[in-house]
């Protein structure tokens, strides 16, 4: 299973053309010190991470990549975790950045809220990323790359407007109690729904001939 995390990895570090992730980042890290709203920056990386994750698809079927994987000695299960790690790696690299980059706020001084009220946001961020991503490799798993990209869109539109309501609810609501119980409710929802998502991935993975 390590091969099929390393092979993703491989495939998607090569369609970035080497250092663009350093270079975006170095791009808002410089946005950052400048604008009185870095925070709202930070969080874009994390989004871009999730949205890589799922990039794999595409290299999977150019270079069919899934006949392949038929002749080796793992089983469905296996090859769908390996894309839920790689998922969940680039997620995590999301996050990583992301501190850099509010770090960077903070000590420029143009973060606009609190690092307490940043933080909660942040986990938020991710909580909404992990769910996007429960959902969408399912559908990438069931339509491809190619049918599947209209839906990634569609969602990722929604994820937007899902993290501007939580940041709307986040200043309105100022009973910490409110606040909390909303992501503490959609870390449940996301723990819930990440076997279910696993179990329909693999699935459909089955039920497919390739």
């Amino acid at each position: 299973m390590k091969g099929l995390i390393k092979y993703d990895l491989m495939q998607i570090g090569c369609g970035l053309k080497g250092g663009f992730f350093a270079v975006y980042i170095l791009f808002m890290a410089v946005l950052n010190i400048f604008s009185d709203t870095g925070n709202m920056f930070s969080y874009i990386i994390i989004l871009l991470g999730a949205m890589m994750g799922i990039s794999a698809f595409s290299y999977e079927e150019t270079y069919r990549w899934n006949r392949y994987t038929a002749a080796l000695p793992v089983s469905t299960r296996q090859i769908v975790l390996a894309r839920y790690l790689v998922v969940g790696i680039f997620i995590l690299g999301g996050i990583a950045a992301s501190l850099l980059l509010g770090a960077v706020s903070v000590i420029a001084g143009t973060m606009s809220l609190t690092v307490t009220e940043w933080m909660l946001e942040m986990v938020q961020c991710v909580l909404i990323c992990m769910l996007y991503q429960e959902i969408m490799l399912p559908i990438m798993y069931r339509f491809g790359a190619e049918r599947g990209r209209i839906v990634m869109m569609l969602l990722f539109i929604l994820l937007f407007a899902a993290l501007y309501v939580l940041s709307t609810f986040t200043h309105l609501w100022q009973q910490a109690v409110t606040i909390y119980s909303v992501t503490l409710v959609l870390g449940a929802v996301v723990i819930l729904l990440l076997p279910v998502s696993i179990g329909l991935s693999v699935r459909i993975r089955t039920e497919k001939e390739f």
